[in-house]
């Protein structure tokens, strides 16, 4: 048996367009550089994410073990087959590729999914959590590091960075060329995150694993949706990417801190305006140290405006994206979920005031049994929202567990897996279900998110 799923034109010259294919997956498996490089299918199966280049025939056609990909000159139509040779109908696959480069005579292909069928998967062991946990979301071993630094971001922290963030990068280069992450410092802020493998720093993390990656500079409150990338030096602030899609570019730049918890404050479309608007912020509230912030506003001004970046809070396509929020949620940035009926709003059965009143009964109980009579309630609306997944509605699923982990306690968590995991998982928003299984297994409160400094 073979699949073929349909996928969008690629062109060559536009390097942030994906094809892609979704199925539901159960045996979640990616092949290693060298399974794909040595041919062993069977006996090197890892989840990695990997880049092969191939060459072409004279007929356009690219074959890679497992997978045929045609390309037709400038336009690129990419179909993906999997061969099966046996026990197909409850196999299921999740797969996505990147065409960054095509020549007349060679394609480079980054293949981020491949899931074999049942007869080639070895027996699924659970060493973290239950089987449903590790059904949803795994932690696995990272093998490698691609040399480009695109690839190699998006390998360890499953998102794909946006062109800004890269020029942010060489600006502060240009301000500090010794040490770049610092060179916001005068401003109390330092890049992080992703930016640790730009400065090299992530090479001393002692473990391969996905989780120590994307948990790296992830606070307490911050959603799957929110990726760290710089940090301040005081009340736990950070500004970072939101993405309503893992699989797309960022919705906006935002900030949170320690002084409005789980709040998210959209600062602007980009990561220069994230820190422009900051440093507005900052000269209003500390005129004495105005003059070297208005130094680095106007050095960072002056690059964006040579990038053509928008500096300004809201933009058009932040109204666009704010005219499909289906849910304001305890956040305030909004969720956007699709819903295949009906526009509007989704119905809640509570509203945001009382749903506080409700988690705070039950993470004040004084007593366990308390504490299960209170969660009662709790488990009235987590069957309610189930109930809307039959009909695709991924909405009310999504605002409970995202309410829930933005009230802050560990008493919901496996609620909030449970909501917010199926609902990732039935969107194919796979990485935030990686993400979020990380993070609810270390959820860390304080100021010093690095992970150099915790693993071991």
């Amino acid at each position: 048996m073979s699949w073929k799923p349909e996928c969008n034109l690629y062109n060559t010259t536009d390097n942030s367009r994906w094809d892609d294919a979704l199925f539901e997956s159960r045996h979640k498996r990616i092949l290693s550089d060298e399974a794909y490089q040595d041919h062993i299918v069977p006996t090197a199966i890892k989840k990695v994410r990997t880049n092969v280049e191939c060459k072409l025939g004279e007929n356009g056609d690219a074959v890679i073990p497992e997978i045929n990909t045609t390309s037709n000159n400038s336009n690129t139509q990419c179909n993906t087959n999997i061969q099966e040779e046996e026990e197909t109908e409850n196999c299921e696959l999740y797969v996505r590729t990147k065409v960054p480069k095509s020549t007349s005579s060679s394609l480079q292909l980054q293949v981020l999914y491949v899931i074999l069928p049942p007869g080639l998967c070895p027996v699924k062991e659970y060493p973290n959590g239950t089987p449903e946990e590790e059904e949803l979301g795994q932690d696995y071993i990272i093998e490698g590091s691609p040399r480009d630094i695109n690839y190699n971001i998006e390998q360890k922290f499953l998102v794909e960075m946006p062109e800004d963030f890269f020029k942010l990068w060489k600006c502060c280069r240009s301000i500090n060329k010794e040490k770049p992450e610092e060179a916001l410092c005068k401003a109390g802020l330092t890049l992080v995150g992703p930016y640790d493998l730009l400065n090299g720093k992530l090479d001393k993390l002692k473990t391969s694993h996905v989780s120590s990656y994307v948990c790296h500079w992830r606070y307490y409150y911050d959603p799957p949706e929110f990726m760290t990338v710089i940090a301040g030096d005081r009340n736990e602030y950070h500004i970072g990417y939101y993405r309503d899609d893992p699989f797309q570019m960022p919705c906006f730049v935002a900030s949170m801190s320690s002084l409005e918890p789980g709040i998210i404050k959209p600062l602007g479309e980009n990561i220069f305006a994230g820190v422009c608007n900051y440093l507005t912020q900052q000269m209003r509230e500390n005129p004495f140290k105005k003059e070297p912030y208005q130094r680095l506003y106007n050095c960072l001004e002056k690059y964006a405006k040579s990038l053509n970046y928008s500096l300004k809070t809201t933009t058009p396509g932040i109204k666009w994206r704010n005219r499909n929020i289906v849910a304001k949620g305890f956040h305030g940035a909004g969720i956007v979920a699709h819903r295949y009926y009906d526009d509007g709003c989704i119905d809640t059965p509570e509203s945001r005031e009382n749903l506080r009143k409700i988690f705070q009964m039950v993470v004040e109980a004084k007593s366990e049994d308390e504490q299960n009579k209170y969660f009662e309630e709790v488990r009235k609306l987590i069957n309610n929202v189930q109930l809307s997944y039959d009909d695709s509605d991924y909405g009310p699923g999504v605002e409970l567990g995202m309410n829930m982990l933005t009230y802050g306690s560990e008493v919901f968590h496996k609620s909030i897996f449970m909501l917010l995991g199926v609902a990732y998982d039935l969107m194919g928003k796979e990485p935030n279900v990686d993400i979020l299984l990380a993070h609810l297994k270390n959820r860390r409160r304080g100021s010093n998110m690095s992970m150099l400094e915790l693993v071991e």
